[in-house]
């Protein structure tokens, strides 16, 4: 099916007719006008057969782990704050994305990718600035195990392609009590959905790896939804706990700009490629890895913390 128009990406054609300008670096990417492209070469690192391999295989970003709610507890530190540790010390910037893991009786690990939470904050944009497209949400947090189960909230998101049905799905373990739980609760955090960039995302690790194969892909959808029910539990409740203790990048507005000239200013040069001018559009890993590079050289609170005074609202950010 085609995107939507808020969803759509100019073509391979239609870049490279734009005005060539070299970049030497990745991040200088941000400084493509929209009239301007620039050519990259495969971002992939060696050792990978091709980039759906290397996107489930490849290095992750790791906050802190915990293994006890005692420690949660004791280090105090909410979710942003170990993402703003772990990614101001990255050293390079080839990883396929960042990695929490439950303390409860799934013991799957979560996987987020910045593509995705790219995705998702556009899906949530799209939802406040398209009329008749919004997120719907309904909490059920009135429960007396809230507190150490976390909420169920059913949500309703739209599609991202023309013609397509809204897609409906429950969160699970939504921290929404302000409680030494909401530690355990926010880590436990999945879904009922299964769309196919998380159906067919099968993965196996290797024989002497220690953690298991079972993994949880977080998938746009899922943080759309997220973050249409941080501003539902605020504007509804006035409770921030959700936002507080969110287990997704939520973007800066430099962020989204650099993803853009991504998306629509970028070609690659491959090799492999069986066409006369080798040329294609970042693929998946591509574009991941170039987000990770942003965060190297600009680190954290610039390209992965929303910051209201310097981004304004995430549901009013530019994606056009």
């Amino acid at each position: 099916m085609a995107k939507k128009a808020f969803f759509r990406e100019a073509t391979k054609a239609e870049i490279a007719r734009k005005d060539f300008k070299e970049v030497t670096l990745l991040p200088d990417i941000s400084g493509l006008a929209s009239e301007q492209f620039s050519i990259i070469f495969p971002l992939v690192p060696r050792g990978y057969e091709n980039a759906r391999k290397f996107m489930k295989h490849g290095r992750e970003v790791r906050p802190k782990r915990f293994y006890s709610l005692k420690q949660a507890v004791e280090d105090g530190r909410t979710p942003v704050q170990l993402r703003e540790e772990a990614f101001n010390a990255i050293n390079g910037h080839e990883f396929c994305g960042y990695t929490f893991m439950p303390l409860g009786r799934d013991q799957r690990k979560r996987k987020v990718s910045l593509v995705e939470c790219l995705e998702g904050a556009r899906i949530f944009a799209y939802s406040h600035q398209v009329h008749g497209t919004q997120i719907k949400v309904q909490p059920y947090a009135d429960s007396a195990r809230v507190r150490r189960d976390g909420a169920e909230v059913v949500v309703e998101v739209p599609s991202r392609e023309e013609g397509a049905d809204r897609i409906q799905l429950k969160l699970t373990s939504v921290p929404v009590v302000d409680s030494p739980e909401k530690y355990v609760v926010s880590l436990n955090m999945g879904s009922d959905h299964s769309c196919p960039a998380k159906r067919f995302n099968i993965r196996y690790r290797y024989s002497d790896d220690k953690e298991s194969s079972g993994i949880v892909n977080m998938c746009a959808h899922e943080i759309a939804a997220y973050l249409a029910t941080v501003d539902h539990f605020w504007e509804e409740r006035m409770n921030v706990i959700p936002l507080q203790m969110s287990q997704f990048v939520i973007p800066s507005q430099e962020m989204v700009d650099y993803y853009l000239r991504l998306r629509n200013n970028v070609l690659v040069r491959d090799e492999s490629l069986k066409s006369k001018d080798k040329l294609r559009k970042p693929d998946r890993a591509d574009t991941e890895i170039a987000l990770w590079a942003l965060v190297e050289a600009l680190k954290h609170d610039r390209t992965c913390y929303s910051k209201r005074s310097r981004d304004g609202n995430v549901a009013d950010y530019k994606w056009l």
